[in-house]
């Protein structure tokens, strides 16, 4: 079943609006999400990331893009050159390796997002647990941080699935 895909750039625009919504979500709901010990992160960059490479696993600039996103989220949001740097490429490998084993439909997108933010969410505190900028046991890690974190963004992946997978189902010429 491959299909000829058109209007590639329609990747770039989906990619910049998971950019952005995750820094306006953050920001907006940043009351609820960042409160006491709770810290969850909407993760729509590495959603929208799993997205397109179900749509355009073949694509050679994908990882490219990945890269650039990756890069541009530290810049933009942390300050921190490495962590989505690192972070956003694998996304993409592992949802690559996934794609053998996993067929297009939504389940399977929202496992493979799921395994996207827990991989990140670990990736995340074993960086702030090595360079000491936590002192947060696993434990408390998992109830605080990186169950909130997936639960939140499987509620997400079900609002934003269905207008994302339709600006990416444009690609198609019919």
């Amino acid at each position: 079943m491959a299909h000829k895909l058109h209007r590639r750039w329609l990747i770039l625009i989906l990619l910049l609006v998971g950019f952005f919504l995750d820094g306006s979500l953050s920001l907006v709901l940043s009351p609820s999400l960042f409160a006491g010990d709770l810290q969850v992160a909407p993760q729509l960059l590495l959603m929208e990331m799993v997205l397109a490479t179900f749509v355009a696993p073949d694509e050679p600039w994908l990882f490219w893009l990945a890269l650039f996103f990756g890069f541009f989220y530290d810049l933009f949001y942390t300050g921190i050159i490495g962590q989505y740097t690192l972070i956003v490429p694998v996304v993409y490998l592992l949802t690559r390796y996934l794609l053998t084993y996993f067929q297009q439909k939504f389940v399977y997108r929202l496992a493979t997002n799921v395994i996207a933010v827990l991989l990140a969410q670990v990736i995340l505190y074993a960086l702030a647990v090595f360079f000491a900028l936590s002192n947060q046991n696993v434990w408390a890690f998992i109830s605080n941080v990186l169950a909130p974190t997936i639960l939140f963004n499987i509620i997400l992946f079900a609002i934003c699935y269905w207008p994302s997978q339709k600006l990416l189902d444009l690609m198609y010429r019919e």
